[in-house]
């Protein structure tokens, strides 16, 4: 075989992690009608209603952090999904006139070059507009400006889409690009010959029986020294040595142990990977109020079993688990599954 290496060394030295990823768009990820840190965390939040309706929160903050992590992960995606252009609204009757001319074209699918004077100023004589006026010239100058049409165009073209001011698209690129290139971050985005890099790593798994889903802003691997570094990317409101608090608020817990058990499935799956060693889950960290500097918060693997288990009064990954589990294969969505194993009596305890 001549000088060349052996094929297996050949196969091995080539081996990349994203082979085991899910090969789906996020689309397709979403509509996965299974188990994930998001639905858990609904479950805890808001009962088992939310598995049937399939309804989660959303806000301005969890847009704005959506933002950040495209702009991060996948750039190219961001005019899909948002709609950035400053929209700029026309006041009084042309505010009306416009509003509903928007409302048809919405409903009946229509793009902005479909819409024609005739609807325009049909619509004109249905609401009553400027009923004095006779002159046609003058009825048109009404409303034949670029305030009208581009007010109809920008809210044509954002249809579907998340709409964000040109100052938040600022903010979030900033907090993008600070994590991108400052010297706390920027080593885990830098992909070499040794160091692969995932974003948005989507990973089906199945654990205690269950079919589970996770999708990880990022993970990074270094094939010389056999260590994956899983990741999650985080904005918000609070200080940067504040993160804690929104850590424990929104139960980010639940998140470390679903992406570390989708990580461990690949690498308990895979001859490959099997000597891997998983490092602890970090949560990168940008404050909006101090965005100039990142932090990087390390989970302890000592907290871990807590997190699994629960304590005090917080429950865990596995009891919410479960949770769904029973709900799902039940189809009960009317009552929690520890008030049915108690047959509804609880005794309060001391806080």
């Amino acid at each position: 075989m001549g000088e060349g290496k052996h094929p297996k060394q050949e196969n091995k030295s080539n081996m990349k992690f994203k082979t085991k990823i899910s090969d789906i768009t996020e689309h397709e990820y979403r509509e996965l009608d299974v188990a994930s840190y998001s639905l858990l965390k609904a479950i805890a939040d808001e009962g088992p209603g939310v598995i049937a309706d399939k309804v989660f929160k959303t806000g301005a903050a969890l847009e704005f952090g959506q933002l950040v992590d495209i702009l991060i992960t996948r750039p190219e995606d961001k005019d899909e999904i948002f709609h950035t252009k400053a929209i700029e609204k026309p006041t009084a009757s042309l505010l009306q006139l416009a509003d509903s001319i928007l409302m048809d074209a919405l409903v009946n699918d229509e793009e902005f070059e479909d819409i024609t004077y005739g609807q325009i100023e049909l619509r004109i004589k249905e609401l009553g507009l400027w009923s004095s006026m006779v002159d046609n010239a003058k009825l048109r100058a009404k409303y034949d400006n670029d305030l009208f049409y581009n007010y109809l165009k920008e809210s044509i073209a954002a249809k579907g889409k998340i709409i964000v001011t040109p100052e938040i698209l600022s903010a979030a690129t900033k907090c993008a690009n600070v994590l991108l290139y400052h010297d706390y971050t920027k080593e885990f985005f830098e992909e070499t010959d040794d160091i692969e890099v995932i974003k948005q790593a989507k990973i089906l798994y199945k654990f205690k029986g269950i079919q589970c889903k996770a999708m990880l802003d990022l993970i990074v691997i270094d094939h010389k020294n056999k260590i994956i570094k899983p990741f999650d990317i985080k904005t918000g409101a609070e200080l940067p040595g504040d993160f804690q608090i929104p850590f424990y608020k929104y139960r980010y817990y639940l998140q470390v142990v679903a992406y570390l058990l989708a990580i461990q499935s690949i690498v308990e799956q895979s001859d490959e990977f099997r000597d891997y060693k998983i490092e602890p889950f970090r949560f990168m960290y940008v404050s909006k109020k101090l965005p100039d500097v990142p932090v990087i918060f390390e989970v302890p693997e000592n907290l871990l079993n807590s997190f699994v288990d629960g304590w005090d009064d917080n429950r865990g990954f596995m009891d919410l688990l479960l949770d769904y589990g029973y709900y799902t294969s039940n189809s009960i969505y009317h009552t929690e599954r520890r008030v049915v194993e108690k047959k509804g009596k609880f005794t309060i305890t001391l806080k």
